[in-house]
Parts: structure tokens; sequence; C-alpha cells
């Protein structure tokens, strides 16, 4: 005890000299980690920030209508919507006067003011004196209707036009004003049928979608966890598949199958021998959005499951059996309260992926059918509604957040499921059981491989359901109006930086937020806006990034201060997609890395500074070798993810940068299904590719850099 107690005292003593004394490389730390929050604020907080204010305001433009030989002269003043200029029948705020100024119209109600007096008629106030003019609403076209908004006043002193104090060039004829609407935008939502039915649809597909994903996902975890069955690799590997594929894959494939010319709905394209087969399960709407939802939340149902169920305390069920307990019981009083906490984790994730997925529904929406995801793109895009577009996405946001809110609840409320005492559960061969979960597997599995193969099957003959000719001519992209291999391409640099520069990025966040020891805070700060992105649906971030990088300029609140927005010059450029999908996959790369990074003890660090070696040659010689597997996988993330997504991006492309998922989109609403099947293969076995490579290399610097784990 007495030789053990000085080497604790002289480690305690190293600490604490190197925790007051002033360190230059924690405060380098501390001003990169500062720098890192900042960026965060940047491309996440600021632009989630421009959806509420374009919810919430809208611009309205002073339009005027000059007369007379000089050009200046007042007659008519205007106040209506800056998206869409005023056309006959628009309800518009407007303000006629007389070239002698001794007269004014209202509206249609036409009024004689005298000199150096006003007018109050409808919310109007019209003054005037000389050559000064001044009229005052307090009422703005909005939609084709009046609303009530902060007054705006337009003056005229001679020649010169003012709006809000601000003077018009000479050649202006309008200015634009932003105003505060409140929740006009909403209300207008949820009093149109069609949009509020959107809203209705969007939760029955999740609550549907939940339901079955998570209940399938069960099924298939306890197979592989909890029986002796064969070929555990093989269906492990096939589960994952659908991680590879952009979620618009799945609803062609469904079209091919179950569509108005698909296999299963004409029985085999009317052969004889199989239209007793022929089963049309009516796909356009919320039947095939579920069918190709479930496919696209099962793979990470499935992870969680298997964790929950792998981690499972043997003595529990000898406990239940010696007690007693029939296989009914011992379910629903050991199996089901084991794995409580994971299983709500996992209805959360799938809610919060089918409720807010765009690439499913945008091919499988039917007649009078849609789902707020779909809703915003037509809005933003098809609509160019970008107020109303906004407004979609808070709706969108509000259950994914609640969703979140409520998994890190169910997550802090998690007891450790094994204990240093506990024994692993080893299953047992019982061949009822494990033919029944045989079958079950091997159903879903098929189920996964049919969908998978129908797409690959679909781009490789010449046109179905008519000639079966296998070709490749699909993959030439021939007349489809895209260059569909520049826009793969773009996929793939896009995804390559993404990788590159979002793990570097990730990794140096978790690693400053993880090491430094002063300003808890803004630690703290960090690891807030990290967790923020998986929260966000893709659409929303892709929306927020048309608010906040199209702006040229900013007008700071309660003021007429404009700043230059310094990302302006990023729109339409391959960047913004770049820091879009860093963005969106941020926390499970953060969290990733954060995990890897606790892993290794602080001594590390503190030995490191007692001998004066600097950070930076621990970070490159001790950190990184060490946490390698976990960056190499967190690169194949990022990377696979921007192969796939289009959430994200669908808002963000330009011509010249537009994107694989993006192009399979588009061939499909031009017609080109087995076009747009083949680009989704090729996104797959990108993918698939990567993730061969990334094991490769993963295993090679395993055993040059973990060798130490094998001593």
């Amino acid at each position: 005890m007495s030789d053990r107690q000085p080497e604790l005292d002289s480690k305690r003593l190293a600490r604490r000299r190197v925790r007051h004394r002033r360190d230059p490389a924690e405060w380098i730390r501390l001003i990169l980690i500062s720098s890192i929050a900042l960026w965060l604020v940047s491309v996440l907080a600021l632009p989630l920030g421009q959806i509420f204010l374009k919810a919430t305001h809208a611009d309205f433009r002073a339009q005027f209508t000059a007369e007379g030989g000089d050009g200046r002269a007042v007659t008519h003043i205007g106040v209506h919507e800056d998206r869409a200029p005023a056309q006959a029948g628009d309800e518009t705020c407007s303000v006629a006067i007389a070239k002698d100024r001794e007269t004014v119209t209202i509206g249609e109600t036409t009024l004689r003011f005298p000199e150096d007096d006003e007018i109050t008629h409808e919310g109007v106030v019209v003054y005037r004196k000389d050559d000064y003019v001044r009229v005052r609403t307090s009422y703005a076209g909005f939609n084709k209707k009046l609303v009530r908004v902060s007054p705006i006043t337009i003056e005229v002193r001679g020649n010169d036009w003012f709006v809000d104090g601000q003077q018009l060039e000479e050649d202006q004829n309008g200015k634009s004003v932003d105003r505060y609407i409140g929740f006009i935008n909403f209300i207008e939502y949820f009093g149109t049928p069609h949009l509020r039915g959107s809203a209705w649809n969007s939760l029955k597909v999740g609550v549907l979608t939940t339901v079955i994903a998570v209940s399938l996902a069960f099924l298939y975890a306890y197979g592989l966890t909890r029986t002796t069955i064969r070929g555990k690799t093989f269906f492990r590997i096939v589960a994952m598949l659908p991680l590879f594929a952009p979620t618009m894959l799945y609803g062609l494939s469904l079209v091919y199958l179950f569509g108005n010319k698909g296999l299963i709905t004409t029985g085999f394209f009317e052969h004889p021998m199989f239209q007793w087969m022929a089963w049309d399960i009516g796909l356009y709407g919320v039947t095939g959005v579920v069918l190709a939802e479930v496919l696209f939340t099962f793979p990470p149902a499935l992870m969680i499951l298997t964790v929950a169920l792998s981690n499972t305390d043997a003595r529990l069920y000898e406990a239940a059996s010696s007690l007693g307990a029939g296989r009914v019981r011992t379910f629903f009083t050991v199996t089901l309260p084991g794995i409580k906490y994971g299983l709500m984790s996992a209805i959360f994730v799938c809610f919060t992926l089918s409720f807010t997925d765009f690439g499913a529904p945008k091919i499988l929406e039917g007649k009078g059918f849609s789902v707020l995801a779909v809703d915003i793109y037509k809005q933003a895009v098809g609509q160019a509604n970008h107020g109303m577009g906004a407004t979609v996405s808070i709706i969108l946001l509000a259950p994914a957040i609640i969703s979140f809110i409520a998994d890190q609840i169910v997550r802090r409320r998690q007891a450790a499921a094994i204990t240093a005492q506990s024994v692993l559960l080893t299953p047992k061969k019982e061949r009822p059981r494990d033919w029944g979960m045989l079958v079950v597997c091997s159903a879903i599995a098929s189920y996964i491989l049919l969908v998978l193969f129908t797409a690959g099957y679909a781009s490789l003959v010449t046109m179905w359901p008519y000639d079966f000719t296998l070709t490749l001519k699909h993959y030439s992209f021939d007349g489809v109006g895209i260059d569909a291999y520049g826009a793969y391409a773009n996929s793939v640099k896009v995804a390559v930086l993404s990788a590159v520069a979002g793990t570097g990025l990730v990794f140096l966040a978790a690693y400053f937020n993880e090491k430094s020891r002063r300003l808890l805070w803004l630690r703290r700060g960090v690891q807030f806006l990290a967790m923020i992105p998986l929260a966000l649906p893709g659409l929303v971030i892709g929306i927020a990034y048309i608010f906040f990088f199209n702006e040229p300029a900013f007008t700071l609140p309660f003021t007429s201060l404009e700043i230059p927005n310094p990302f302006n010059h990023l729109y339409g450029t391959i960047w913004i997609l770049v820091i879009a999908n860093v963005v969106h996959f941020f926390t499970v790369s953060f969290l990733t890395a954060s995990t890897a990074l606790r892993q290794l003890d602080r001594e590390f660090e503190t030995v490191s500074e007692s001998m004066s070696v600097p950070f930076y040659v621990t970070f490159f010689r001790v950190t990184v070798p060490v946490c390698l597997p976990a960056i190499i996988e967190i690169a194949m993330y990022l990377f696979v993810s921007s192969m796939a997504t289009v959430s994200a991006v669908i808002f963000l492309y330009s011509p010249a940068t537009r994107l694989a998922s993006v192009a399979v989109v588009d061939m499909a609403d031009f017609g080109y299904e087995a076009a747009a099947s083949a680009m989704c293969m090729l996104i797959v076995l990108t993918n698939i590719g990567v993730r061969l490579l990334s094991e490769g290399v993963s295993h090679i610097f395993r055993k040059r850099t973990q060798a130490w784990r094998t001593r």
C-alpha cells in the first residue's frame, strides 16, 4: 500500500499542474472548438431560423404606376404579395391619386380631401400638403385577400418616392417590404381540405409503417439472436441491403410488381397458367407508400432490436422456467420488459423516417393522395410559394422533434441490461421454433431481394412488360433529356467530398469536444447542436438552405441595417450540396466518433502534456491510429448516405450540379422508369463497392494499427 501511494500522488499532482497552468494547447483547442460551434450555428441554427421567419413573414410590394410627362406623378399605389404580381381580380389595397391631387380613390371609393389634411378610409390614411403626399395602409393583399399588417408608409416629396423611409431610385417603380403575418399560413394550410389531408396521410403512413416494420424487425431479430437457424450471416447481409439504395428504388420496384402493368397485378402478364394469381392491391396511395416505407425503415429497426435482444441475462429465463412460467408468460414478463427501451427507440426511429421520407411517396403518390414531404416540394418548387413551403416544413418538423425528444428521454431512463454477474443467453435447439423462424426470416429476406432484384431486372430488359430481351440500352440513358452520367459523376464527387470533409470535421469536433477541459457550457452547446440534425428531415434542411444561402443580405430585426451574406456565393455550387449532406448526417457520425474517443483514457493527454509533447503529435500518433476503424466507418457512412439521399439536395442542385438521386426523380417524372431503375442500380452497386472497399482498408489498417489489442 505504501509503494502504491506515491505513484497515485504523483499522477494526481501531475494532473493538477496541467489543469491549473496556462496551457497553450488547451486554448488552441478551445479556439478550434469555438470555430466549429460558430460553423454549426451558421449552417444549422441560422438556416432553421430562416424557416420560421419565412413561415410567419411575407414580402409585400408597394407597386407604383406613373402617368404624366415627368413619369413620376403618383396615380396608383397597390400593395400585394411579392411572389405573385397583382392581377385583375386580386384583392389588393390600392390607392389612386388624381393628377391634380384633389381627389383620391381608395379601393373603389373616390374621396376629395382638402389641403393640409388627411382622409381615413378602410384602414388607409392619405395626407396631402402642397407637393407632399403620404399614404399609410394597415392592410395588404395576401393570397387574394386583405390581411392586417403593421403599417406600410409610402411618401411622395415632389419627384422623390419613399417606402418606409427608404428612397427609391429613379428607375424603380416599386419596393418590397417585409411584414409579420403571424399564423396566417398555418390557418390557410389546415383550412384547405387537400393540404390538411396530406398531414393526415403522413400520420397514417407513419403509424402503419411503424407497426409493420417494428413487428417484422422484431421477428427477424428474434430469429437471428434467439434461435439456432442456419444462414444467419446471409440473413444479416440481406437485411442491410436496403441501406445502400435510394428510397425511389423501392417505389419503382413496387410499380413493376403491383402497378397497372405489374408482374403480380396482371397475373404474370396475363399468362393463362397464372391469371388466377392476379392481384391488384391498389398500389398508388397509402398501400404502396407503406410497403416501400417498411423496406426503408426495416434495417435501422432491426439493428436496434438485434442489440436489445442480444443483451439478455440468461438467469432471468432460468428463474422464469424454475417458477413454472410458460413460453407466453415468459415472453410478456421477461422478454418484452428486457427490450422495452430498444423497442421504443425502434418505434420512434421508424415513425420519424417514414413520416418525413420523400423519395418513395414521390413515386407512389396516387390521385388525391399526398404527404407532407411531397407537399413541401410542390409548394416550394412547383408553385414557388416559399412561405407555404416553410409552413409545411414546420408542420413536418413538429412530430419528428417530438419523437426525437421522447426517444432521448427513453434512452436516459434505460438501465444496464448486462452487469458483471450476468450470464449471456445462448439459444438452444428447438426444432419447431427454429423451423418457424427460418420460414419467417426467409419470407422477409425474399421480399427484400425481390424488390431489389425487380428493379435490377427491369433495368436490363428491353421494354417492360412487352419485350423481356436482355439489353444494356437503359444504361446508356439515351433520350431521357438528362446528362445521366454527368449526374452520376456529380454524385460520386459530392459523396467523396462529403466523406473526406465531413469525416475530418466530425472527428475534430468530437475530439475537441471530448478532450477540452474548460468552458463546459461551450462543449455542451456543441453537443446540443450536433444532436439537432438527427431530428431534422432532409427536406427541412434543403428548404432552410434555400432561404439562407440564396439571400444576398440580411436585415437585422427591428432595424434597417443590412449585413451581406458571406455564404451567398455558395448557392448553386457543389459545395452547398456537400454542406447539406455533412449537416444532414452529422449526428450519427459525431456519436460514432465520440464513442471511439471515450474509449481512450485521458492519461494519454495528461502524460503527453507533462512531457511537453504537443497535443497534435499525440493526436496523430495515438488518437488517430486507435480510432482509425471508427474514422473509416464514418467516411463510409457519409459516402453511402450522400449517394443515396435525395430529400436534402432536391432543392439545392443546379443544372450543372444535378445528382444521380435527383436524376432518378426527374426520369421517373418524365416516364423513363427503366432508366430511373438503371440509375438506382448504379447507386446501389457503387455503395456496395465502397462498403467492400472500406472493409478491406479497415482490415489492412487494423492489422497494422490495432495489433496491440491482441497482445
